[in-house]
């Protein structure tokens, strides 16, 4: 009889701590995330602060949390492999703790930023349970937004020279281009000087060969500004629009190449825009071309973001950090975004010229091509891709192809 009296107290111990756990185990549980930095470009890594603390007296003899990082954002964790270690980059770290009443956990993370975007850190999974392993209970705790866990992954840049190689020169030696003011990119020759042509633009070597003043011919430096135009579709013909783009990779390296060049006038006082077929509603300060009027008297120029211009390097950081607020979101189809910039060219360029920046070319970007040259702007080429592309592309258009190189 006794041994029934001691098996039914420890059953009625056993169910009561597991009525206890179940109903207090995440109870006064606190998870907070800092980051080291607020601000930071691609490829750059931060450090991430995560406290967890228990403010009850209740012990947790089992805690399983599984830290979560946004998709763009990894973990530098180093795992040994035999006498050696290597780098490894999850998106989820799991951990399991035992916790004492009032004990709290500070751990330190780094953490590599791949894709540019704005980051809130703070997303765990905390699985608590007794101590014979009977009561499990989850939790799901979603990022705080406003705090001190908030990460902006800006836009890096590259070297277009490197990166990208032009359709007019596909072999032998070249000149690269030297501002992204000349014509198109390029210096288009040299000319006798002229009394009132600027010193910076006397090429002192042509000088020397000549025995007399040589000036640089660099048409197009009298426009006050240029504008670059991107094209949020990965491909000719997408599914979905208004929606993402079919291919995020070919996308995200536009972004790279309008960072590029913003980078690369941020030491000129040039104003820069940026025209793209985007949603202007994610952005605060976005507006269209067609603010005046309503959606329905102008369907295309209200989907189409046009950015103020930016000048100088303290704007063109805030270009950037527009570049990195930016969704991948197609709002309307590129032909359309062609179509209204030519029925309104002033408008939209300001009459400045245009890089083009997209993940494919097509004839009709071509034909559009031509058709502001008639509007004396003049339009140059990015693609991120190697194909889908037209099939001929004309030699008087300059178009400049993404480089992919085994390593």
């Amino acid at each position: 009889m006794i041994y029934i009296a001691i098996i039914a107290a420890a059953l009625i111990v056993v169910l009561l701590q597991s009525k206890i756990y179940r109903d207090n185990a995440l109870n006064d549980l606190e998870y907070r995330v800092e980051v080291s930095a607020d601000e930071v470009f691609e490829d750059e890594e931060i450090y991430v602060y995560e406290e967890l603390r228990n403010n009850k007296l209740l012990p947790l003899p089992f805690l399983k949390v599984d830290t979560e990082l946004p998709e763009g954002l990894t973990f530098h964790l180093f795992e040994r492999e035999g006498e050696n270690t290597k780098n490894v980059y999850p998106r989820v770290v799991h951990s399991i703790f035992v916790l004492r009443s009032r004990q709290m956990i500070r751990r330190r993370w780094r953490v590599k930023c791949d894709v540019r975007g704005t980051y809130h850190l703070g997303s765990v999974t905390m699985l608590a349970d007794d101590v014979f392993g009977l009561t499990p209970v989850v939790k799901m705790m979603d990022p705080e937004t406003g705090g001190k866990n908030t990460v902006v992954v800006l836009p890096k840049a590259v070297s277009l020279e490197k990166e990208f190689t032009s359709s007019r020169f596909t072999s032998g030696d070249f000149q690269v281009q030297s501002s992204l003011l000349t014509d198109p990119l390029l210096r288009a020759g040299v000319r006798d000087y002229l009394p009132g042509d600027p010193m910076n633009r006397i090429n002192w070597i042509q000088t020397a060969v000549h025995n007399s003043l040589m000036t640089n011919i660099e048409e197009f430096t009298n426009r006050h500004q240029f504008n670059i135009v991107m094209n949020m579709q990965a491909r000719d013909i997408e599914k979905v629009i208004p929606g993402p783009p079919s291919v995020r990779a070919t996308v995200e390296l536009c972004m790279t190449v309008a960072a590029s060049i913003l980078d690369i006038v941020s030491s000129e006082n040039i104003p820069v825009r940026i025209i793209c077929n985007t949603p202007p509603d994610q952005f605060g300060g976005g507006k269209s071309v067609s603010d005046a009027k309503t959606s329905e008297e102008d369907a295309v120029g209200s989907k189409v973001f046009v950015s103020p211009p930016f000048k100088g390097r303290s704007n063109i950081l805030d270009a950037l950090r527009m570049l990195a607020e930016m969704e991948l979101m197609i709002s309307v189809p590129v032909e359309k975004m062609l179509d209204h910039i030519l029925a309104n060219p002033y408008a939209y360029t300001s009459g400045g010229n245009i890089i083009f920046v997209s993940a494919y070319l097509s004839e009709r970007m071509i034909n559009f091509a031509y058709a502001m040259r008639r509007n004396g702007a003049n339009v140059i080429f990015y693609i991120t891709s190697s194909n889908l592309n037209a099939a001929i592309i004309p030699e008087d258009i300059e178009v400049h192809y993404k480089t992919y190189t085994d390593e």
